[in-house]
């Protein structure tokens, strides 16, 4: 996941509310495979850099590294994009989400409002991503969002 420096703080909280998201799927009868393109050289020295500023790591299948969701901690994340922001490669137009995963994405917001943050915004229609102004930013990078985000995926 790439982020851009205003979105800089609201990184943490769309990647837990994305791999939230995405590790509670239905299960479907195949998977699907979409071949992405190798990783650039600026993405993955934007990865090293986090990496070098505390973030964990993993290597995906297809070679792409992402921030290691099992072991992921905000505060260091958002202090290492900070640091990191010069290396962010070129930004990309979003593609759409599929259905499935923005109905997912509702689901998960409005379970997050009804478990004590009714302030929790909506996804964005078109690519399922959470946005959170500056204001907002504090309010969820606290155990009980914590919490209350991972009980609302394991519904």
């Amino acid at each position: 996941m790439f982020v851009r420096p205003a979105a800089l703080g609201s990184a943490a909280v769309a990647l837990l509310a994305s791999a939230l998201v995405s590790g509670c799927s239905g299960g479907s009868a195949e998977p699907t495979s979409a071949k992405s393109p190798p990783p650039s050289a600026q993405e993955v020295a934007y990865y090293r850099c986090l990496e070098a500023n505390g973030v964990i790591l993993e290597k995906r299948d297809d070679g792409r590294l992402r921030v290691d969701k099992d072991r992921f901690d905000a505060d260091v994340e958002t202090k290492a994009a900070a640091k990191c922001v010069d290396q962010l490669p070129p930004e990309q137009a979003a593609a759409p989400a599929p259905a499935e995963f923005l109905a997912k994405a509702r689901k998960l917001s409005a379970c997050v409002r009804e478990n004590g943050f009714p302030g929790y915004p909506d996804p964005d229609p078109k690519t399922a991503q959470v946005e959170l102004t500056a204001e907002q930013q504090p309010t969820y990078r606290t155990p009980e969002f914590q919490a209350a985000a991972k009980k609302c995926s394991s519904e």
